[in-house]
């Protein structure tokens, strides 16, 4: 599925701090977002939120779904490096690594005070537990629920009364698809996760490094709002954000019935984005909800929702066979991916093809360009009747997204409660460049 706009899905300071960091990592910014909401939600014990005419915790089961490699630990390394700079306490003492089990994990609750944040970068083995042990699903369940939980050990029991646990999790989507089976699905141990599909949205230099002033200005951001969240007890809903909650919790409501897979799903779609809704809110150290906070996090469930439902092959796309992509679509991709400008060291190795091979696709134009008196002449492929052949690559090494720029994310269309975005008008057709043999003598010669 397309990439989103992260902007659309978060609101103020965590706005910021996602767009200040997103440029210097590879992959969607969504998976760095849903990272930093785990872990700051993890970082909040006492903290509640309005529901109705009770409330509830704010602690996230997060889970970055993406293939091998893809991008699943440097979203999280990143998020995880912004929570060491904010509450290096916390992140020595209170994180988790692995599920060992229904009565070890509950033991491991209980020996962090209650508090802790569990990092399993190979969750599937715990989805596969969770169908041998009955017991881990359930108590899985409840530290979402913030139920109290509790071993059956007759020598020594133990028991947290008021557990705030936190889930950041990796899988891929093929061992989501085996490891899930339609008892786990309806008996709620899926829909208590927010699965966030993370993706390439641009490629990298080595020379490219993270800044070394952005971890740390991140850093204190998010230690700012969570001593505002710790001397918080509840966050609740301003009076005109009552409004926009009814619209949202119908819309959703809505969208899981027209879609058979989804219902499960979305059993607890409302509760993700009241929790997600709140801590937008406690970030920008208030303790309100707005509608812009509600209307945010409704965006980043509904992409949550739409994500799974191509996951787990949902909609008629996704159960077609999936044919290989042509040499054609390869090489239209590598050149958006670099603004609509690619030279042949950024395309042919990703394609698998030879430069003759990619020179006779009709839809694409080939250009030698030679830098300064004496550089070497680079082969540079852009497509036929594109405008970005003449848009030249900044000199500066800014991620700044412009119209041609591939770090520019597709805004995913909401409901009726989320506007629709302008559309940008259409370039004039650029005229292609005439044929190499009469704009190139030497050309004859290669």
């Amino acid at each position: 599925m397309s990439t989103p706009d992260f902007r659309t899905m978060t609101t103020g300071r965590l706005r910021s701090v996602v767009a200040s960091l997103a440029p210097h990592v590879e992959w969607s910014p969504v998976g760095l977002l849903g990272g930093l909401l785990c872990v700051f939600s993890a970082m909040l014990p006492q903290t509640r939120v309005q529901r109705g005419s009770g409330s509830m915790p704010l602690m996230l089961h997060v889970l970055l779904c993406g293939g091998t490699g893809e991008g699943k630990g440097q979203s999280w390394g990143v998020a995880a490096a912004v929570a060491r700079d904010a509450n290096s306490t916390f992140m020595a003492g209170h994180v988790i690594n692995g599920v060992v089990g229904g009565a070890g994990l509950i033991q491991a609750v209980a020996d962090r005070d209650g508090q802790a944040l569990i990092v399993d970068t190979e969750y599937a083995r715990v989805l596969r537990a969770g169908r041998r042990q009955a017991n881990l699903s359930q108590v899985l369940r409840d530290l979402w629920d913030g139920a109290t939980v509790a071993t059956s050990r007759a020598k020594e029991p133990v028991q947290v009364d008021d557990p705030r646990v936190s889930i950041m999790g990796h899988i891929t989507p093929e061992e989501f698809r085996a490891s899930m089976s339609a008892t786990e699905r309806d008996g709620g141990s899926y829909n208590r996760l927010l699965i966030l599909p993370v993706t390439q949205v641009r490629w990298l230099s080595e020379r490219d490094q993270m800044p070394g002033h952005l971890i740390p200005e991140a850093g204190e951001a998010m230690a700012r709002a969570v001593r505002h969240g710790q001397r918080a007890e509840l966050v609740t809903l301003s009076e005109d954000a009552y409004d926009t909650a009814d619209i949202i919790r119908r819309d959703l409501l809505n969208k899981a019935r027209e879609s058979e897979g989804l219902k499960a799903f979305a059993a607890r779609c409302n509760e993700q984005v009241r929790r997600i809704a709140a801590l937008y809110a406690l970030f920008d150290l208030r303790s309100q909800v707005t509608p812009e906070d509600l209307e945010a996090a409704a965006a980043l469930v509904t992409y949550a929702m739409e994500s799974v439902e191509e996951i787990t092959g949902g909609t008629d796309a996704a159960k077609e066979k999936r044919q290989p992509r042509s040499l054609a679509e390869k090489v239209r991709d590598r050149i958006e991916l670099h603004g609509g400008r690619a030279t042949s060291s950024q395309v042919l190795p990703y394609v698998g093809a030879t430069a003759e091979e990619v020179k006779a696709l009709p839809e694409i134009v080939v250009t030698v360009e030679r830098s300064g008196k004496t550089g070497r002449p680079a082969t540079v492929f852009t497509l036929r009747g594109d405008s970005s052949p003449h848009v030249q690559e900044p000199a500066s090494h800014s991620r700044t997204p412009t119209p041609a720029d591939p770090d520019r994310a597709t805004v995913v269309q909401l409901d009726a409660y989320r506007p629709t975005p302008k559309q940008v008008p259409a370039s004039e057709p650029v005229k292609p460049p005439e044929p190499l043999a009469t704009s190139n003598p030497f050309m004859a010669l290669l």
